[in-house]
């Protein structure tokens, strides 16, 4: 078992079912669905093999069904992730996602939680947290993300929490608050900020700064902002060649922020390259389909759009 990982992620690895869709539909009507196309996804998946694919030490911590899929596995390996708690849950099935993307690439995603569910009653994973230095907290049961982060935080790792849309349908204001306690970062995009904001009863970004060290916001087409106790960081967007898809952007930024932090570089670097690393994911249709490797990032990167 690798025992010097940098990266550490629990999250959600999953199956995802993709479509397209000329627009929503309105309550109680239809509209066509095309394109349909099955990736490898998951928040946590993606993150960790994203990651790996940039050269850095991943551990990956997930509960999978018992029809997950052996190519599924193969592939994490192949990348170079340490799937050591990658782990199958009897009788559950592995997690999917259906999500539908519109022709302004808005989307609507319905999940199946499958083994996720069984969360609350197992035992957390231990490998990936004892073996990492950074520990990355993403999608699963609230209950199990705060003894994770507790471990962490036991064993002084530095822990980020990243809830993704569960932050609105998942976690509520009491376990937001828990976990965050035992955090040292946060990432959200703008909505989920909004939401966090609002389940700890603060009107101005930079209080979140009084739970946690550093907040990073993802803001799409806008860039990313980062804000610390002594500076607020704005960086602009990466032009990618092409947008086909994109699911999993996110999750491509932040693998490439742990790159640029396994690497050393400073924080408005480790935007630069997760923002280089996310152009890359929309490329192709779902997060894992279009893996840059570093030397691909850097100089991607020299495409900077500046805010």
């Amino acid at each position: 078992m690798r025992s010097n990982n940098f990266l550490g992620v629990y999250g959600h690895t999953a199956v995802d079912i993709i479509y397209s869709s000329e627009k929503f539909p309105e309550p109680n009507t239809c509209v066509a669905l095309m394109g349909r196309q099955e990736h490898f996804g998951g928040t946590g998946a993606n993150v960790a093999r994203i990651a790996s694919s940039l050269g850095v030490k991943t551990a990956l911590a997930s509960h999978v069904g018992d029809d997950f899929p052996k190519k599924f596995m193969d592939a994490l390996k192949k990348s170079g992730v340490d799937t050591t708690d990658v782990v199958k849950v009897r009788g559950h099935r592995t997690p999917f996602i259906i999500m539908v993307s519109d022709q302004e690439h808005n989307q609507i995603g319905f999940v199946d939680q499958g083994a996720v569910l069984d969360q609350e009653r197992l035992p957390i994973r231990t490998h990936t947290v004892d073996s990492s230095k950074f520990v990355h907290i993403g999608t699963g049961r609230p209950s199990y993300a705060l003894k994770v982060a507790k471990r962490a935080r036991k064993r002084k790792k530095t822990v980020a929490v990243d809830p993704a849309q569960e932050i609105h349908y998942v976690d509520d204001a009491d376990s937001f608050r828990a976990v965050l306690e035992n955090a040292d970062m946060l990432f959200v995009n703008t909505a989920e900020l909004e939401r966090a904001k609002s389940y700890l009863n603060l009107k101005e970004d930079v209080e979140l700064l009084s739970y946690v060290k550093m907040v990073i916001n993802t803001r799409g087409g806008e860039g990313s902002r980062i804000l610390t106790e002594d500076d607020e960081i704005l960086v602009g967007t990466i032009q990618p060649d092409k947008v086909v898809d994109t699911t999993g952007a996110g999750d491509g930024f932040r693998a490439g922020f742990y790159a640029g932090l396994d690497r050393s570089l400073s924080i408005e670097e480790c935007a630069w390259v997760g923002a280089a690393a996310a152009s890359f994911v929309v490329e192709g249709v779902g997060a894992q389909s279009t893996l840059p490797t570093w030397d691909m990032v850097q100089r991607r990167a020299a495409r900077r759009k500046c805010v």
